[in-house]
């Protein structure tokens, strides 16, 4: 009895909303908007996330950076007490190096201003990130090497010009050629390339320097053609296990030497893979933060519409409703049909809206925009959806119980 009372009253609701096809269309949109919001935006950030950690095990988990001034995104955002910090020496690398905890250390000497012109016959790569580091910088993070190998320490301390490059440079220089030990030009000195670099998985896109734009040249061949430049990175592989060590020992080395007082703040910067990915997450919170009241209002705003048109439904059908009282039908089950009719609308609503989502998740990946769209956001798009409809069908529906059967049957 009741699963058949059940089957009646959804037949007549999807009855009801189908005789007004447009008009609830229209009234859904806002519900559509909200969880399609919902959906897209989660799916950016989940594969933001997804792909930001993947991209920073795949850099390396285990390794610190000191630097003058970090290498975040503020680089045209510095204090001027950032401005007149002390440059990070070869000497600091070489004391660095030394650390209990640290299993290997490399300067990063990387050129002031345009970057070296890279040239390879009538190729060319105009903005390549050239960088100088020592043989051991293979040892202080992941450096996958998809053809040759790294230089090693004899071909360093004895300036031989060899150069390890990255996928993208490979490609845009050296296409149909095998690349390595072809000699390609680095501003005025012809380098022999001895590696090329696994492809790197950017988050951006390409949006971004990134291993695939990479150039590793040894340190002292960088140093005899830049030999003013005296500001470094300075990379630091941990011992197993021993990275939260290794960074307090390198801040308390860099403040002794800098004669940093007790009382005053670092002059000088250290960055581990956890510290970029939390300041990752603050950001996508941030974005989070925006977007959350934008999805609210257009969800409060389909709400209102379900509300509207559900209580214009009860007027309509007012004689509708005398006649299914007179013939013994309950107030709880005139609020039954209004309830449903509201949250078939808002679902239905959601389903469109989480399709929406599906179909921007799509588009982001086809404009290089990495994108996941996670099951647990669908669910709670739909189950959001749905709710609105419960909520803003209760008025309606108690409206609609509560018409006097006899009024009802004489209205016009």
């Amino acid at each position: 009895m009741l699963k058949q009372q059940a089957k009646e009253l959804f037949t007549q609701a999807t009855v009801t909303l189908w005789a007004n096809k447009f008009r609830s269309f229209l009234t859904l949109l806002g519900v559509v908007i909200g969880t399609a919001t919902v959906i897209g935006v989660a799916s950016l950030a989940s594969g933001l996330e997804a792909g930001f950690k993947e991209q920073i095990e795949q850099f390396g988990t285990n390794v610190a950076f000191v630097s003058r001034l970090g290498g975040g995104p503020r680089h045209t955002d510095f204090t001027e007490e950032e401005r007149q910090r002390k440059p990070i020496t070869l000497e600091d690398a070489i004391a660095l190096s030394k650390l209990p905890s640290a299993l290997a250390a490399s300067p990063i000497l990387r050129p002031q201003g345009m970057p070296p012109t890279v040239k390879f016959h009538n190729n060319e790569v105009r903005t390549p990130q050239v960088r100088g580091v020592w043989a051991s910088y293979a040892n202080t993070r992941e450096v996958a090497i998809a053809r040759g190998r790294f230089f090693n320490d004899t071909e360093d301390q004895h300036n031989v010009e060899v150069a390890i490059i990255g996928h993208e440079i490979a490609e845009q220089l050296l296409s149909g050629y095998e690349p390595l030990d072809k000699e390609i030009q680095i501003g005025n000195k012809v380098f022999r390339v001895i590696g090329v670099l696994e492809k790197s998985k950017n988050i951006l896109g390409g949006g971004g320097p990134n291993a695939d734009q990479m150039i590793f040249v040894p340190y002292n061949v960088m140093h005899a053609m830049y030999p003013m430049q005296d500001d470094h990175f300075v990379a630091l592989g941990a011992q197993q296990g021993q990275l939260d060590k290794l960074v307090d020992e390198a801040r308390e080395l860099m403040r002794r030497r800098r004669n940093v007082a007790y009382d005053k703040p670092d002059s000088f910067e250290i960055n581990t893979p956890s510290g970029i990915q939390e300041s990752f997450g603050k950001m996508l919170s941030m974005v989070a933060m925006i977007v959350i009241p934008i999805v609210s209002v257009a969800l409060l705003v389909g709400g209102i519409g379900v509300m509207n048109i559900m209580l214009v439904s009860v007027t309509e059908r007012t004689k509708e409703i005398g006649v299914r009282r007179a013939i013994g039908a309950t107030r709880r089950d005139i609020i039954f049909q209004f309830l449903l009719e509201a949250s078939m609308l808002t679902g239905i609503g959601g389903v469109i809206g989480i399709v929406v989502g599906f179909l921007i998740s799509s588009l982001l990946k086809l404009f290089n925009f990495p994108s996941q769209v996670p099951m647990l956001y669908v669910g709670i798009g739909f189950s959001v959806s749905v709710a609105i409809g419960l909520i803003a069908g209760l008025y309606p529906a108690f409206k609609a119980s509560r018409l006097d059967p006899i009024e009802a049957l004489r209205y016009e």
